[in-house]
Order: C-alpha cells, then structure tokens, then sequence
C-alpha cells in the first residue's frame, strides 16, 4: 500500500505540471488499479488504510490534486503506525523521550522553507521498532545503521545518537575542539541539512548530500554557534566525510562552480 501511495504520489507531481495531460488520465484510475494490484486488505488495521487511500483515489477521479495527495498523505498514519501514525509531545532540553523538538524543528523549517517542518527525536526503544517497520516496507534498505529519514512530506525522523549530539551541542554548549567528537558532530549537521533537502526541493541522494553540506554553516549557527565554528564544522565535513561516502551520495558537480553550487558567484565552499 505504501508503494502503491508513492507512486501515485509521483504520478500526481506530473499531472500537476505544464503538459501533465497523460498523468491526469492515468490518475483517474486510481481506484481500480489499487484494487487490482494491491488487492483486498486481510486485516482490520490495514482496511482502514486501504480506505483512506481509495478515498484519495476518489479525489483524483473527481479531478482534485490537492485533496488527493492530502489524502495519500493521511494515509501513511494508518500503514505506519509505529512513526507516522504517533503524535509525539512537543518538548525540548535535555531529554530522551521520543518527541518533536521545536527548537530542532524551528532550524529545519528555516532550512527547508517549509512551514510546517518538524523534527522528530526517539528514544532508543521507539527507534528500533519504528526502523524494523520502515525495515519491512523498503525491504531491509533502511535498517539500523539509518541516521534518519523524511516521513509524510514534512517530518524529519533523526535516530537517537543524532538528537543526543545535537541537545548536547544546542542546550549544553559541547564544542569539540578536534578528533572523532567534531567529526560525528559535524556529521550530524550534516544530517540534518540533508534531510531537510527531501523536505523541499527533494533530489536523490547525491543532490540532497551536496546541498546539505551547503547547509551546515547556516545550520550550525542557527543551532547556536558562533560562525567561526560553524565554518569548520563546513570544511569538516567537506574534508573529512563528503570523500568516504557511498557513491550514490556523490555527484562530480558537487564542488565550488558545479552545477549543484548553490551559490555560484560565491568562492566560499561547500
């Protein structure tokens, strides 16, 4: 079913486009197609999610994008109940407990520019069953080793050591100086510029690792650094883990002039 979501929610991106006409054809089908390629739901649970998707559907046939993707979106609370079907209280300090973290969610939306933008922090126990659900839905391609991932358009979901460095960068000041502590800080940055680049504008894997790196100085000092430190946790970045990371995280125009340079005119990089 949630296969079934993404890639209506991909065909609804073309039909809303300039010569979309075929997509909104297609679209209209919506119902039927579900019906017969993801066939009847065998549990009580997933017949409710079932429901909210051919609802979806019926938006589409009627001719209405918006509350289409609306409805698809609503959808995943009933398929992901572990993540995206909990409201988490809003809380922020020094905690552990799963929650949104509006000092966190504030710098993501800034980032994303996006509104709505909100980070969800775990607690170890929360983490590891929500990880086995979105584990069993991509097939084992996200798994334990996941820093984190964007749910429902707009929720960034960040495991628990990547909250734990970055509560104690923002609520208690840790600077590191040098060595592994700097390297897994500036790394967690990272993360989150990144995650925020699926929010809005997306790309793969490799456009939303190099406009994160672009990210982290603007990150680190809405986190509370000074831009001295903010610079380092950059260049950190760039030279200490952009160069070790799996291919698909790499473009050859990820550099200063490239065609992922954010800010062409400028000599600052990343």
């Amino acid at each position: 079913m949630a296969a079934f979501a993404n890639a209506v929610s991909a065909l609804s991106e073309q039909a809303a486009a300039p010569g979309g006409d075929k997509a909104k054809a297609a679209i209209r089908d919506c119902g039927p197609i579900f019906r017969s390629s993801v066939g009847p739901a065998p549990t009580a649970r997933q017949r409710v999610a079932a429901r909210a998707i051919l609802d979806a559907c019926g938006e589409f046939r009627r001719g209405d994008l918006a509350a289409g993707d609306r409805g698809l979106n609503d959808s995943a609370a009933h398929i992901f109940l572990r993540s995206d079907g909990r409201l988490l209280p809003r809380r922020g300090g020094v905690t552990q407990v799963s929650r949104v973290e509006p000092r966190f969610s504030r710098v993501a939306a800034a980032l994303s520019g996006v509104s709505g933008t909100v980070v969800r922090c775990w607690s170890l126990p929360d983490w590891v069953a929500l990880i086995a659900e979105r584990g069993a839905y991509t097939g084992g391609a996200v798994d334990l080793r996941a820093e984190g991932f964007v749910s429902e358009a707009t929720r960034v979901n960040l495991a628990p050591r990547m909250c734990e460095r970055l509560v104690r960068f923002v609520y208690e000041g840790l600077r590191p100086a040098r060595g592994k502590g700097k390297l897994q800080l500036a790394n967690t940055v990272l993360t989150l510029g990144h995650e925020t680049v699926h929010v809005a504008p997306g790309g793969s894997e490799a456009v939303a690792t190099c406009y994160g790196l672009q990210r982290i100085r603007r990150a680190a000092v809405l986190l509370g650094a000074p831009r001295a430190y903010a610079d380092s946790l950059a260049e950190l970045a760039w030279t200490g883990l952009y160069p070790y990371g799996l291919a698909k995280y790499h473009s050859p125009e990820c550099r200063d002039g490239g065609k992922l340079d954010l800010n062409p005119r400028s000599r600052v990089w990343p």
